[in-house]
């Protein structure tokens, strides 16, 4: 059996109203999303949705240790202890609350971040706590105490107010007060205010989630696993699944065994949902339907596969080899299922 299953959060676009005539031709997806079995979803984070695609779940009081498992992936080595991410954001007020800002819509240096975290780890010092800073977009808090504590990943929340999405828990007062303390300080930050000068928006916070220990040793879910998103290259690291970096085509994945289970997972989608970027999402669509969603389909009609599942935040839509011969099937376009579904 060869199966393939692409993850493509996002995929449906910015909640922006469209007109048919003004979307791109896309006559592969329209004839997968036609003769594909359709199941509605309903997503919160397309973190938690990954993790759930390699068998890991965590109990509701609990989050996903998604801080250890990026951690591995940008240190390359096994994170001892309970980690926390603590990305760095942008906080805007307007009329509809706090709204979160991710790094898809600033950029900041290695030496920035750096500078940034060295103001900050002069306030945490007290607690014993240090803020490590691998890579610009993703930092980190080692946590010596077992805190009792829910958290919100991210891309739950970005674009949106985040007063209602603030920790939870036993604990969470301690953790607030902090993320304040940190506001305060970044906001007399030297970098802020030549970031502000030159008309960059200021990191003027953080925002804490993924609490916990890195998972022992998970299931194989599947044969391989390319991506371009690096929370799936964690999750293969604990898996022991070969990794791929995402190639700019499908036909450029190599070395697929005469039977195989695989995993491709493109996040390029996500962002021109949480911004309500449309120029960006159609141009998306054109790129993937010449260099993905063509030739996948082409893949499944020759019967190179048997089985493909594609999985996004709102819908799962499952093909075999013998969809193509389901004449009967009511026709679906990407706009029909698209407007059904949002």
């Amino acid at each position: 059996m060869r199966s393939l299953t692409v993850y493509i959060p996002g995929l449906f676009g910015p909640d922006i109203s469209i007109h048919p005539d003004d979307l791109p031709s896309l006559p592969s997806l329209n004839w997968m999303l036609s003769k594909g079995n359709h199941q509605t979803l309903k997503s919160s984070s397309a973190s938690y949705d990954l993790c759930k695609l390699f068998g890991l779940t965590a109990k509701e009081e609990n989050d996903l240790p998604i801080a250890a498992i990026s951690r591995l992936t940008d240190d390359n080595q096994h994170p001892e202890g309970i980690w926390l991410r603590a990305d760095p954001v942008h906080v805007r007020a307007d009329r509809d609350g706090l709204i979160l800002i991710d790094n898809n819509q600033f950029t900041i240096s290695q030496h920035d971040a750096l500078a940034l975290a060295a103001d900050i780890n002069i306030i945490l010092k007290p607690y014993e706590l240090e803020l490590e800073v691998p890579v610009p977009y993703r930092w980190y808090l080692r946590i010596k105490d077992d805190l009792k504590i829910r958290t919100t990943p991210v891309d739950s929340i970005v674009g949106r107010d985040i007063l209602p999405f603030m920790p939870s828990g036993d604990d969470r007062i301690n953790l607030i007060q902090l993320m304040n303390d940190i506001q305060m300080t970044l906001h007399d930050s030297d970098v802020n205010k030549k970031r502000e000068q030159e008309k960059m928006l200021p990191i003027n916070s953080l925002w804490f989630w993924g609490y916990g220990a890195l998972p022992k040793i998970i299931d194989r879910q599947w044969s391989f696993i390319a991506s371009d998103e690096m929370l799936a290259k964690g999750l293969s690291m604990i898996a022991a699944t070969p990794f791929y970096d995402l190639p700019d085509k499908y036909s450029e994945i190599k070395n697929m065994d005469t039977s195989y289970n695989g995993l491709v997972v493109i996040n390029s989608f996500q962002k021109f949902s949480h911004y309500h970027d449309l120029e960006g999402w159609l141009e998306a669509l054109m790129t993937y339907e010449a260099n993905w969603f063509s030739p996948l389909m082409d893949a499944l009609r020759s019967r190179e596969i048997d089985q493909l599942h594609i999985k996004t935040d709102k819908s799962a839509i499952n093909l075999d080899k013998g969809s193509r011969y389901k004449f009967w099937k009511k026709q679906k376009t990407y706009t029909s299922l698209s407007n059904n579904i949002s």
